[in-house]
Formats: C-alpha cells, sequence, structure tokens
C-alpha cells in the first residue's frame, strides 16, 4: 500500500479557500459600487429637479421683465424709459417672491437637499435694440448650506469592548 503526503489534498483545500476569498472580496466591492452608485443617482435627480424650480422661477422673472419694459416704454420720454425701466424692476420680489433686488442684480436660489442651495444671480440690463436681453446671467452655482466637518472616526477593535469573563 502507498502512503501519500496529502499535498494535492493540501492544495485543492488552499485553492478552495482562495475561491471563496476572492468571490466575497468581488461581492462586497460590487455592493460598495451600486450603493455609491445610487448616491450619484439620487444627488443627480435632487440636482436636476432644483434646476427645474429655478428655470421655473427664471421665466417668471423674465416675464415679469418683459412687462416692465412695456410699461417703461409706452408713454416716457426716451430718455427715462431706462430709469423708470430700472425702477420697476427694483419692485421684482413683489412679482416674483423668490427673488431680491439690490444694485442692479435680482438673486435666488432654490434648494438642492439639505446641505445645498442652487443660488442663481442675474444683472439686469435696458436693451438697446430689439432683440438684446432683460438680463445676464452672472451666478448659477451649487452652494453649501452646511459646513463641513472631518470624520476622524475610526473603527477598531478595542479588547476592552469584549467581555472575556466566561
Amino acid at each position: 500500500m502507498r502512503k501519500t503526503s496529502g499535498i494535492s489534498l493540501m492544495i485543492l483545500i488552499f485553492l478552495s479557500l482562495c475561491l471563496i476569498t476572492f468571490s466575497l472580496l468581488s461581492l462586497s466591492g460590487a455592493t460598495a459600487d451600486e450603493t455609491l452608485s445610487q448616491k450619484a443617482a439620487d444627488r443627480t435627480t435632487e440636482y436636476y429637479a432644483a434646476v427645474t424650480s429655478a428655470n421655473d422661477i427664471l421665466a417668471e422673472i423674465d416675464a415679469a421683465l418683459a412687462r416692465y419694459l412695456k410699461a417703461a416704454e409706452s408713454g416716457e420720454e426716451a430718455a427715462e424709459r431706462e430709469n423708470t425701466y430700472l425702477e420697476a424692476c427694483a419692485s421684482i420680489s413683489d412679482t416674483v417672491p423668490e427673488a431680491s433686488w439690490k444694485d442692479g442684480k435680482i438673486t435666488f436660489s432654490v434648494p438642492v437637499n439639505e446641505d445645498q442651495v442652487l443660488q442663481a444671480g442675474l444683472t439686469v440690463t435696458y436693451p438697446q435694440n430689439e432683440d438684446d436681453t432683460l438680463y445676464r446671467i452672472t451666478a448659477w452655482e451649487t452652494v453649501n448650506t452646511r459646513e463641513w466637518t472631518a470624520d476622524k472616526s475610526m473603527d477598531v477593535y478595542r479588547l476592552g469592548d469584549i467581555d472575556m469573563s466566561d
């Protein structure tokens, strides 16, 4: 009878353990990737919902500025039309409550999520030609509303956390 050293069995057990370990690592990585992808998709959805709301507000502002321009051009002398138009623009918050006026600029913000807002800034211009716009977008940015603090905690195994009285 022949005695075998069991090397082939040891190699088989070692390879099986390696395959199990690599499959668990792959599963862990795939789960982490899925979580990250879901967070990115949620963030993108929140951002574009805020952009849609901001565009709705921008459309209201555009319509209000067009009404102010039409009112300023009916009955005023050419020299006073621009002043009348800018004075009417100063009351934009009466027409569009989300907007505020300061120094020839209209600003408004739309919440993206609990930590961020989308801020927009418009500089009002008096059109010199019929094709000119009533404003220029000077700011369109996402701003953090909560101060960022680094997470310095570490999950560390502590021997004191284990009850070794048994």
